[in-house]
């Protein structure tokens, strides 16, 4: 399947961050802000900030985080959100009085972006008839197909199966590979809905290999694990 009339604006949308990626989005204030993997937040080792309670905006600042696709991370940015059981966080400009240069060139990264916008998929209860003729009904779900960015920088097909909490995906047109971490997955009205996390290794018939990694999950739902306050800032459709 061809890349999808909107790839390059997408691709235009993704960052570098750390050993993996992440994606802009902007606030109905338009404020820019990244998207990423929980695990991308490493200093050596993963490293999770402490409270928004503290007043030492430092201890959340990374150095050296950010950057373009394939290009050096020269630029710092502040975790404002981060839930490690997810697997997501939230990252935005660094302090504008204390670092005003690390904050331009933040803004100056983010600034040069197409934002993706955040979506969801409207889910529906499963319904299951039993032997007897009756009728109960699972948990809210949704199915469709989605996109997702390769290491080369080419946009390639998948399933994804979305529950109220989290994302599965399937039957991916190539492999999901290390360093794909923080890449958003995207509906085909252009949305994001979702953040590539976690795959895993399925042999089947013309894929031999089980490190060629097709499906994965859960990885997290844009709709349900965003905190409340960036929701209630954000346009989700």
């Amino acid at each position: 399947m061809s890349e999808p009339a909107n790839a390059r604006a997408w691709l235009r949308s993704v960052v570098s961050v750390s050993g993996g990626r992440g994606f802009v989005i902007q606030s109905r204030d338009g404020q820019r802000l990244v998207v990423t993997a929980a695990h991308c937040l490493t200093r050596g080792e993963l490293y999770l900030p402490p409270a928004l309670s503290s007043s030492d905006t430092q201890e959340r600042t990374y150095a050296n985080l950010l950057g373009l696709l394939g290009a050096e991370q020269t630029i710092w940015a502040e975790c404002l959100f981060v839930d490690a059981v997810a697997d997501i966080a939230v990252l935005g400009s660094p302090n504008t009085q204390e670092l005003w240069e690390e904050a331009a060139a933040y803004e100056a990264l983010v600034g040069a972006s197409v934002p993706l916008v955040p979506g969801r998929l409207a889910l529906a209860r499963e319904r299951h008839a039993l032997q007897d003729g009756t009728v109960i009904f699972g948990q809210p779900v949704a199915e469709s197909e989605a996109w997702l960015l390769a290491r080369s920088g080419r946009w390639f097909s998948c399933r994804v199966r979305v529950t109220e909490r989290a994302i599965w995906i399937s039957d991916a047109a190539e492999g999901i590979h290390g360093g794909m971490s923080g890449s958003p997955i995207v509906a085909p009205n252009g949305r994001a809905i979702g953040v590539v996390c976690t795959s895993d290794g399925v042999v089947k018939p013309g894929q031999p290999n089980i490190n060629d990694h097709r499906e994965g999950g859960p990885n997290p739902y844009l709709s349900a694990n965003l905190p409340g306050w960036l929701v209630r800032r954000t346009r989700l459709a």
